[in-house]
């Protein structure tokens, strides 16, 4: 016992002793670090073009660089030699922005980046820029102490509250890739923050703000872009994973009358229709509940025939949006939504007879796609 509590307390003191030594040369104030949290990638004819943005504050600007490498690590290292005000932190970058040319031309490289990196995470979300390049979003969104991470704080709540199922991170990109061969990529739009308000010739004008929105999905095949999916598309995903979110719906009703329902439940039963031992479609019976958040004033707002009609309307919206998700993934022959295992898993043994791969047969699959809703009426006083 004496032996070991000799050993435990040298162990003590070689630890202290480190401590005093070797790790404070490591040691960084944290005034020192700049920290970087929103990192953007598009393609260049040598390379790649790095943008990296950090967070304001109320007295500070955002600090933003981007640099040109023939490599992710060579612009970075360009990054560094020119940040000689403050050392750049990258553990805490929470999301990826990627250009539409980069998308297109593929993001293997971008996610090998991510999983050899030691300051990068696997759940960081990925996000495509439609029609434009991410270093335009990272280095001119926002202004003044806001810029692009702040933006894309309210965006990542956005995703999630308007029924896109969710933010797609590296590792889901990943393993929906080796699955399915295909995946999803959140999809953002570059534009105005707002109209402006000086005349086109105004002089000491101020920067035209910018801003970016949700835009959908993405769809992945093999790593590159291959379409998008609106935002539209984007709920019927939330079904047919059975993930849905909350979206807001426009309808009008019976008597014309604008009316506005709230998704708020739903799922999908994915089921495949054989033909003795031939795979022949996929029947896709959808549940869906909304609640009616505004309504026209013509009429009471609980008469049984403006609630069906309005329910009625609702479920052929959902199946039009269903219908137009699923016909992607036919004509693409991307099976971004993992149909294959969900079919299999319905019946494996006639799955394992199948005499051609699924994704030969989806172009030939006949869809069926039904829709049950149910319609509540949201703080009905009665």
């Amino acid at each position: 016992m004496k032996k070991l509590l000799a050993l435990i307390l040298c162990a003590a003191e070689l630890l202290l002793f480190a401590g005093r030594g070797g790790l404070r040369g490591n040691y960084r104030e944290v005034e020192e670090l700049l920290v970087i949290q929103t990192m953007g990638l598009d393609k260049t004819l040598g390379g790649v073009t790095l943008s990296l943005a950090a967070a304001g504050d109320s007295e500070d600007k955002v600090a933003r660089m981007e640099a040109d490498g023939v490599s992710i690590s060579a612009a970075m290292e360009r990054i560094r030699d020119y940040a000689w005000e403050e050392e750049l932190f990258c553990p805490h970058i929470g999301r990826l922005l990627i250009g539409e040319k980069l998308a297109e031309a593929g993001i293997e490289s971008a996610l090998a980046y991510i999983c050899r990196s030691p300051e990068l995470r696997l759940d960081m979300p990925l996000f495509v820029v439609r029609g434009g390049e991410a270093a335009d979003a990272v280095m001119t969104v926002g202004s003044g102490d806001k810029g692009i991470c702040d933006v894309m704080r309210i965006i990542e709540q956005d995703f999630k509250r308007r029924g896109e199922s969710g933010l797609t991170t590296a590792s889901q990109i990943l393993r929906d890739t080796a699955r399915c061969g295909s995946s999803l990529i959140c999809a953002l739009e570059l534009g105005r923050a707002s109209e402006s308000t000086e005349p086109p010739d105004a002089e000491n004008a101020a920067p035209e703000a910018r801003s970016i929105a949700p835009m959908g999905y993405a769809i992945l095949r093999e790593g590159r872009l291959c379409r998008y999916l609106t935002p539209e598309q984007a709920v019927a995903v939330g079904l047919l994973i059975n993930k849905p979110g909350r979206a807001t719906i426009d309808l009008r009703d019976r008597h014309g009358e604008a009316a506005v329902l709230e998704l708020n439940g739903g799922g999908c039963r994915i089921r495949p229709v054989w033909e003795g031992e031939i795979l022949k479609g996929v029947d896709i019976a959808c549940q869906a509940q909304a609640s009616l958040l505004e309504r026209g004033g013509r009429g009471a707002m609980n008469e049984a025939e403006d609630l069906d009609y309005l329910t009625a309307r609702l479920e052929s919206k959902l199946a039009g949006w269903l219908s137009a998700a699923l016909q992607a993934s036919k004509e693409l022959k991307a099976d971004y939504l993992c149909l294959a295992e969900t079919l299999e898993r319905a019946d494996p043994a006639a799955w394992k007879a199948l005499d051609r791969d699924f994704i030969d047969l989806l172009p030939e699959l006949e869809l069926q796609v039904t829709v049950s809703a149910k319609l509540n009426q949201m703080n009905d006083m009665k």
